[in-house]
């Protein structure tokens, strides 16, 4: 399959921010609570609900993005790269994620009060990562098909 221009900025935001996502959640599984983490990574406090459940539902994307969502995307858009119909397959597989997670910590923030009505909030805290799932996956599928 060809590379093209489009084909580089999709791998490599997809790169990028799941870069970033697998090095944070990689602290979280290291440090899981410590301060930095908590503020840095999970976002609110513990003591905004019950802490035990505040940390679950936290580690639980700690441990699932670095050590299966991460490979996966990476895996994705080093075949988009190199033009390979199996890299294509793999990041329509990763945008999945992106999107679908959105709507857990859509709610989640909603009804623990953890959202802030900001244009920071609603663009890179929350917006980016469906917007690019719905993206990559869309671009994905156009080049499958």
């Amino acid at each position: 399959m060809a590379v093209t221009a489009t084909t580089w900025i999709v791998a490599t935001v997809g790169l990028g921010l799941i870069g970033l996502l697998g090095a944070l959640q990689l602290i979280a599984v290291v440090r899981p609570k410590a301060d930095w983490t908590i503020e840095n990574v999970y976002g609110g406090t513990p003591e905004a609900t019950d802490p035990k459940a505040y940390f679950a539902f936290n580690q639980s994307s700690a441990w699932a993005d670095p050590f299966f969502w991460a490979p996966l995307q990476i895996a994705g858009s080093i075949g988009m790269l190199l033009g390979e119909r199996w890299g294509f397959l793999l990041a329509l597989m990763a945008s999945v994620p992106f999107w679908y997670t959105a709507i857990f910590f859509f709610i989640w923030d909603r009804e623990l009060g953890f959202r802030e009505n900001t244009l920071w909030y609603w663009i890179v805290v929350w917006g980016v990562w469906p917007l690019y799932g719905f993206v990559e996956g869309g671009y994905c599928l156009y080049r499958l098909w």
